[in-house]
């Protein structure tokens, strides 16, 4: 049986600070040896030209900054549907086009992915280049969860249950 294509995708605009955490993640992340099937793409503030880099994935992990009027470094996990039953005062991500339109428009041509979202509180969205400290100690913590959904679809063919 073949294994699954698994997709790590860090989003965000890396000028303003906290916002690129997804992005820089990644960085700290590809530090490691990772299974053959798992593919890092740095997404930046890319919208609608993401989808064809998705269509062949079956599994999608991203990892973003999400806006919940919460604590600096709150750490959210969630799956694109759950986005519809958000308040609308929660700006759940701060790009212009969002990933469930991208994820719709794959659904359209034929194959979106199982997708899972971490997404975390920023500090700053200040200009810069570098992500705040508060939210750089995360990182460790963020892989371990990530690692954690690779090892349970690589060994149980889905996310795991939370």
């Amino acid at each position: 049986m073949q294994s699954p294509k698994i997709m790590v995708m860090g989003v965000g605009n890396i000028l303003l600070s906290d916002e690129g955490l997804g992005v820089r993640f990644l960085d700290v992340f590809a530090k490691d040896k990772l299974p053959d099937n798992v593919e890092l793409l740095e997404g930046g503030t890319a919208g609608l030209e993401l989808v064809h880099l998705i269509l062949d994935v079956d599994f999608l992990i991203i990892i973003d900054a999400f806006n919940a009027n919460a604590e600096p470094g709150a750490l959210f996990r969630f799956h694109p549907g759950d986005l519809q039953v958000i308040p609308e005062q929660y700006e759940v991500s701060f790009h212009q086009i969002g990933i469930v339109e991208v994820l719709t428009l794959a659904n359209v041509l034929g194959h979106a992915p199982q997708t899972l979202i971490f997404g975390i509180q920023p500090k700053s969205l200040e200009w810069g280049l570098e992500i705040s400290a508060d939210i750089e100690a995360l990182f460790p913590r963020l892989k371990e969860l990530v690692l954690k959904e690779i090892d349970s679809i690589r060994y149980e063919g889905k996310f795991t249950a939370t």
